[in-house]
């Protein structure tokens, strides 16, 4: 075959003219009476140079491999990675709700479900938990206190505690206006809650914040409440500004990881609203009007322990470590707003 038609030759053709030439070459060998140690000395450098080529193939093959993983190790470890990959997640998810609901499993200790264990086994109280909330029959008041006051004399053995003056500077504010902060805000526009009740019809879902709102400040109708969940963490951080951190918490406590807004207006109802908290510390900011909380002890607790009744006024705090209690509220006559902050917090 000449080299110009060689030149043309795919390289399945040139694999098949190569190996022809090698079987004729020790087809020829073996009439000649060479044997296989002498064709192995005469084929050597063949076998040498194909050997090494193979090697040095497999060697970049892996360098680039090592290389690779040790750039995309370094990169994700970087915040920026971190914070990018985080919001695709979160968008990826919110994207997903109208086809799959992954709240309930987002909440679940556990990804499989196991066989009946102990009550205690998500966070809750068991029946040796009961005896610290036995004998708490109402809610202390306080002002002017300490971390050591609200937790070591209090949320360590139970009892929940009200502190009134939790954020000094409340009476100076100006008036409320959550229109204008989510409308100001383009991490609260888009933001998503994770769970919203209300009585007002709320159409498609998900609905973001800004549509939320203008949903309850453009109705007409005169009695309506909405509460709703801020999974985003961005909408977490913005909401913040409406409750700051109280002074008698102590450094070492993390920020809030999740939180709820409790608003309404004229809803006048004898049926309390359940939120499922996560058990850890619990804080409730009543920014405007009043809110009566009801809070009932948890399984296996409820023949041992008292179920609380009180209400929080405006500018007052609720502070309250919930492996004791199910959290329940009215909403108070007129105009309400109240923020809750669910934040990690190990009692022991």
């Amino acid at each position: 075959m000449s080299l110009k038609n060689g030149v043309k030759m795919s390289q399945r053709e040139k694999f098949e003219l190569i190996n022809s030439e090698v079987r004729s070459f020790y087809e020829y060998c073996k009439e000649a009476g060479m044997s296989d140690e002498e064709m192995d000395i005469i084929c050597r450098p063949l076998t040498n140079a194909v050997r090494k080529a193979t090697i040095k193939r497999w060697t970049r093959v892996v360098l680039v491999l090592i290389m690779g993983m040790a750039i995309g190790y370094t990169v994700s470890q970087t915040d920026t990675f971190k914070w990018h990959a985080s919001a695709v997640a979160r968008i990826v998810l919110i994207k997903l709700l109208p086809v799959w609901d992954w709240t309930p499993l987002y909440h679940n200790k556990c990804m499989i479900a196991r066989p009946a264990e102990p009550p205690n086994v998500d966070g809750g109280a068991s029946s040796g938990d009961c005896i610290a909330c036995e004998a708490v029959k109402n809610i202390a008041r306080l002002s002017d206190t300490s971390y050591n006051e609200v937790f070591n004399h209090h949320l360590l053995r139970g009892a929940p505690v009200i502190v009134e003056d939790a954020h000094y500077d409340w009476s100076s504010r100006d008036e409320l206006n959550l229109t204008g902060l989510i409308s100001d805000d383009d991490r609260l526009r888009d933001s998503v809650p994770c769970r919203i009740l209300t009585n007002i019809r709320i159409g498609r879902q998900p609905m973001d914040l800004e549509e939320i709102v203008s949903r309850i400040t453009n109705t007409d109708i005169p009695s309506w409440f909405v509460h709703f969940q801020n999974c985003d963490i961005r909408a977490v951080k913005s909401f913040r500004i409406l409750a700051p951190r109280p002074y008698f918490l102590s450094p070492h406590i993390p920020p809030s990881h999740f939180n709820w807004l409790l608003l309404s207006k004229n809803y006048d109802t004898h049926r309390y609203k359940y939120l499922e908290l996560d058990v850890g510390l619990i804080i409730m900011s009543q920014l405007k009007g009043k809110t009566f909380i009801q809070l009932r002890p948890r399984a296996p607790c409820e023949d041992d322990c008292y179920t609380l009744n009180f209400e929080l006024s405006e500018g007052e705090t609720l502070v309250l470590a919930n492996s004791l209690w199910e959290f329940e509220y009215l909403p108070g006559k007129g105009e309400n707003v109240a923020m809750i902050t669910e934040t990690d917090w190990n009692e022991s």
